[in-house]
Parts: C-alpha cells; sequence; structure tokens
C-alpha cells in the first residue's frame, strides 16, 4: 500500500497478536498501526528488539562520527525490527507533534510521528548533544522494516481472529519494557492472552 495514506478508526492504534498467531513474523507481537484505509495497512512493530545497536546503526549509515559521542549523550535509542516488508528501510519514529505530516511523515496521533527521511535521521544524528527529535531517548525509536497489508487483508485476519485491535497507549510504548508490552497491550482491553485462548477454545468447542 502507499505510505502516505489516510486513517481510520482502527489508526493510530495498537494490533495485538492473538496466541497463537501461528506466523513467526508476528507471534506475540505489539504492532503501532500507523494507518489504514480501503488500500491497506501500515503497521510498525514495537516489541522485536533488533540485532543491532542504534550506534551501529548510525555508522552502518555513515554517520561514525557521531556514533560514539550521540550513545554518550542521549543514550541508546531503541531499535525494533518493525516488520517484515523492507527489512533494510530504517524509520525514525518519536514524539514531535510539531513535525507536520506530509509525503515523509505519518501522523500515528497527535503526538507520534514516523518518518523515514534522511533528514530526519540528519537531525537525530547531528542533533544529539543538543537535544534533536524527542531529546528524552525513551520517547524516540528506529525501526528497521515495516509491516503492510493489501486491500481487505488485515481486516480479514481480525475478522478470523489473528489479531486484536486496541486503542492507542502511548504509556506501552514508551513506558513499559519490551518484554512486556503483548501482555500489558491486553490489558488496555480488560483481558489476558489465557483469557483469549480460553474464549477460543470455547467457540471452537
Amino acid at each position: 500500500m502507499s505510505k502516505n495514506t489516510s486513517t481510520s478508526a482502527l489508526a493510530p492504534g495498537f494490533l495485538i497478536a492473538s496466541p497463537p498467531l501461528g506466523d513467526p513474523n508476528f507471534d506475540r507481537t505489539v504492532v503501532l498501526l500507523a494507518a489504514h484505509s480501503d488500500s491497506g495497512a501500515l503497521g510498525f512493530v514495537v516489541n522485536r528488539p533488533a540485532p543491532v545497536t542504534f550506534a551501529e546503526l548510525l555508522s552502518f549509515a555513515g554517520y561514525a562520527g557521531e556514533a560514539t559521542r550521540a550513545t554518550r549523550a542521549i543514550g541508546e535509542t531503541p531499535v525494533y525490527l518493525g516488520g517484515p516488508v523492507q527489512p533494510s528501510s530504517g524509520w525514525i519514529l518519536c514524539v514531535d507533534p510539531g513535525l507536520e505530516p506530509d509525503d515523509g511523515v505519518i501522523a500515528a496521533g497527535d503526538r507520534i510521528r514516523i518518518t523515514s527521511s534522511r533528514s530526519a535521521f540528519d537531525i537525530l544524528a547531528a542533533d544529539a548533544d543538543a537535544g534533536g527529535l524527542s531529546p528524552d531517548p525513551r520517547q524516540r525509536a528506529v525501526l528497521l522494516g515495516y509491516s503492510g497489508w493489501g486491500p481487505g487483508q488485515l481486516e480479514r485476519e481480525i475478522a478470523t481472529g489473528s489479531w486484536l485491535p486496541v486503542p492507542l497507549d502511548e504509556r506501552i510504548l514508551f513506558e513499559v519494557p519490551i518484554e512486556q508490552r503483548w501482555e500489558e497491550a491486553y490489558k488496555v482491553l480488560g483481558l489476558s492472552p489465557v483469557e483469549v485462548m480460553s474464549m477460543r477454545s470455547v467457540g471452537e468447542a
């Protein structure tokens, strides 16, 4: 789908994988659904750490001089595996309500912005000492790859119980430890993964 798309009632929000989903790409994942329309949906997994650090990414991207300084000055920015589509693409997720949505910036709610623009990476690297994008390292992340659905695909997967839509909760993104986000997202619905599995078992009986 196009990365520049309007949102619907499902986006911005979370998708939480139902247990067990059966797809290793999304097992026990929480997806930040950034865009959803008749043409498809776009999201990013936000609870699967990448096997690379922020400093290493800066070096790979040609910011070798900034890598050590950035990490020392502002702490380690988390890096997530955002999804199986274009896994080498890089995106920045940050809290920056002043960053206006356009062809290169996706607004996920009033405050969260997601961009793949090189200029944003330039700011994040070069302005590390001065603040830059979301100076608090807990309020930003780098995402590698994304998750995409074609027209009607996500709706079908939700209808078959693969995903549960959940309202957007910034606390889960920026305060809850990564390893607890899946269970915590269920709590937003007043449920637990075990309860969901039990309800599915009853429904299939």
